[in-house]
């Protein structure tokens, strides 16, 4: 029994899929054919081609694909297909576009095509999954397919924090024709977390474990900020990573570094401390994490900047020559 008929799958510059057949099973040269249509997402991260008209009868409406996502150094969308049913093992399907969004669940692109006729059309593509950082600081997208099997789409290149505290990554493609360079960005709408000595976290949604890990350096705190030293890529480019907020001394026993985000959005992140007050008014802190274990962080803070909070926390701080304070949960006002 002879084995079904291969297929060769590719792309062409407009991203339309073109459809080749081997005929090495039939020993008979095989056809060439440009499909009008487009990619499409479904289920599980599936990935099929809708055929707009066939004039083959033997070509289906839709074209469904197997394989594994990547991105390629320009940030398009690559599809490398295995050697399910009658589809070329190792064949790489590269899906032009732009990175167009990210969600804490989702990375979008936009894929531009142009049918036989010359009409053009945009659509959007949809991956579902995770985000995290890679053991380089990089930031990747965890596709999950079908019976578990995951996808790293990792992005490339480094990433900045903006002024209202978020993550933003940017990269720029040129224009094979013009010539001419385009930005893109993505900004990831999180909020920070520091729970490990020499680790802070960007965490996009905590339910399903989508977050940014970092492994940091020296920290320097000020009065407005926290500074990391973070190095970014397999080339360990090393740049610092500041954050602005301020110092507040909640009613709970609770130090809070007070972090502001889009939209006037506070959240604040609860530290403990060993406290000593020093003989120039000023409060000596040793900080900690919410089990106690120390951060590696040392503080020191005036009456001044801890305003209403500072003069009784000073007060008991003569009274008792050193205080330690707990820790909660952080949490949004």
């Amino acid at each position: 029994m002879r084995n079904k008929e291969k297929i060769i799958y590719e792309t062409d510059p407009h991203n339309k899929l073109i459809a080749k057949k081997t005929g090495k099973a039939s020993g008979v040269t095989g056809y060439r054919q440009v499909l009008d249509g487009q990619f499409k997402t479904g289920k599980g991260n599936s990935l099929a081609y809708h055929v707009k008209k066939s004039s083959h009868y033997d070509i289906p409406q839709q074209v469904k694909l197997f394989g594994r996502y990547s991105l390629d150094r320009d940030r398009n969308l690559v599809f490398t297909l295995n050697k399910w049913n009658n589809q070329v093992e190792g064949n790489k399907l590269i899906i032009k576009g732009q990175l167009l969004d990210a969600k804490d669940d989702e990375l979008s692109f936009t894929v531009g095509t142009r049918d036989s006729l010359g009409n053009a059309a945009i659509h959007i593509l949809k991956l579902s999954g995770a985000w995290q950082a890679d053991k380089n600081n990089r930031l990747s997208f965890n596709v999950t397919r079908e019976k578990g099997s995951v996808d790293n789409l990792l992005l490339e290149g480094a990433w900045k924090v903006n002024g209202n505290n978020e993550i933003v990554y940017a990269y720029t493609k040129t224009r094979l024709k013009t010539k001419e360079k385009i930005t893109n960005a993505l900004t990831f709408k999180g909020y920070w977390d520091i729970t490990e000595k020499c680790r802070i976290s960007y965490v996009l949604n905590k339910e399903i474990d989508s977050r940014f890990d970092f492994k940091v350096g020296f920290i320097r705190p000020t009065k407005s900020s926290l500074e990391y030293k973070i190095s970014v890529g397999a080339k360990h480019a090393t740049k610092t990573l500041s954050l602005c907020g301020k110092w507040k001394l909640s009613k709970r026993s609770e130090l809070l570094f007070e972090i502001p985000y889009e939209g006037g959005e506070i959240q604040g992140i609860a530290f403990g401390a060993n406290c000593r007050l020093n003989e120039n008014n000023t409060i000596n802190l040793k900080l900690k994490n919410r089990r106690g274990e120390d951060l590696g962080i040392s503080l020191r803070l005036s009456r001044k900047i801890l305003k209403d909070q500072g003069e009784i926390f000073m007060q008991a701080l003569r009274e008792e020559k050193e205080l330690s304070l707990l820790t909660g949960i952080g949490f949004r006002w």
